[in-house]
């Protein structure tokens, strides 16, 4: 979908995209949890596809990302064997990936934790990570990943609020859903 960030977009192209819908640079930051989220994570889980291109053939060099610290390329080696897994969670209890040694997980609910493995160089996707490329949107993610949640919430959710005004449908345009299933 061109309206949304690509799983493997750079911070450049990113940035890009959402300005030309008027969002600067820490409300994209502030929405790039969501757009991960839907792209392939699904709060909680992450496809292997999404993932292995960064570990061994990064834009065609046969090599991982040199920005994915090496024990962490060994340890998504691990998990992602190949492009039909997901990574569920990695896992969704932080503490039980602490005491099992595991250095990253998916967060399940919309907080700081995110953020805070971005700052670790724990990014799942490229575009995640490359929000460490850029001094704006490195400084936008330390101000969310050292706030108690209330910055984060607030900017997100005016970003929010900002987004749900683009390509609104109205009259005969649109349609109701009264069960989102249907």
């Amino acid at each position: 979908m061109a309206e949304i960030p690509r799983p493997n977009g750079n911070i450049i192209e990113t940035l890009k995209l959402l300005s030309l819908r008027g969002f600067d640079e820490r409300e994209t930051v502030a929405l790039l949890v969501i757009f991960s989220s839907f792209i392939a994570h699904n709060i909680g889980r992450i496809g292997c596809q999404f993932i292995r291109p960064r570990l061994s053939n990064f834009t065609g060099t046969g090599l991982p990302d040199p920005t994915i610290p090496p024990d962490f390329v060994e340890e998504l080696r691990r998990k992602c064997p190949d492009d039909n897994n997901t990574i569920s969670n990695m896992l969704n209890d932080e503490d039980t990936d602490k005491a099992r040694g595991l250095s990253v997980s998916i967060g399940t609910s919309l907080d700081n934790h995110y953020y805070k493995t971005l700052m670790r160089g724990r990014g799942l996707l490229f575009a995640d990570q490359q929000l460490m490329a850029n001094e704006k949107t490195a400084a936008a993610v330390t101000d969310y990943a050292i706030d108690d949640g209330i910055i984060f919430r607030t900017e997100f959710a005016h970003a929010m609020a900002k987004l749900s005004n683009f390509g609104v449908l109205t009259g005969s345009e649109g349609e109701v859903r009264h069960s989102c299933s249907h």
